[in-house]
């Protein structure tokens, strides 16, 4: 019955038309009240960020322990590709998950829109890199670019500051 509850939540946060820059519905440059007003499930594995003007600029979803078995690896792998895109990783994610040597690591991939303005880090890993049954933990983190690179500037001046 867990299983059964994480798999349908993962599938109604993915569960949108193909290339959709959204999670759960939810997408940059909506109000938070949209946010407030969700209703799934999903819901309570996603943190949003706010902007100045009170418009959402950042989405994360986060969701750990699901079973690391073949076939929820490729059900995780299709519903983000089928969703935001086709690239190199999704089918080298599906041939190491349909292989003989069944080695299925992690996914990753980096998407942008077209007009480069949002950014997605798609992920599927192992929760436990060290354990004898480690589970899978999805992750999305969909961004305005402008407040990407806003971050990264921080990032970078404040490793600036700390001198050893």
């Amino acid at each position: 019955m867990f299983l059964k509850r994480l798999l349908l939540t993962t599938t109604l946060a993915l569960a949108t038309p193909a290339f959709a820059f959204d999670v759960a519905g939810i997408q940059i440059g909506d109000e938070l009240a949209k946010f407030d007003a969700l209703n799934t499930p999903a819901k309570e594995f996603m943190t949003v960020t706010t902007g100045e003007d009170g418009r959402i600029v950042r989405i994360i979803y986060q969701q750990a322990g699901l079973e690391n078995d073949e076939e929820t690896q490729a059900k995780l792998v299709r519903r983000i590709c089928d969703k935001y895109g086709w690239e190199t990783p999704c089918y080298i994610a599906m041939q190491e998950i349909e292989g003989n040597d069944k080695r299925f690591l992690d996914f990753f991939h980096f998407y942008r829109n077209k007009e480069r303005t949002e950014q997605l880090r798609a992920r599927i890993k192992r929760t436990k890199a060290f354990s004898l049954t480690p589970d899978l933990t999805v992750e999305l983190d969909l961004m305005d670019s402008n407040y990407a690179k806003s971050l990264q500037e921080q990032r970078k001046s404040a490793s600036d500051l700390i001198k050893f």
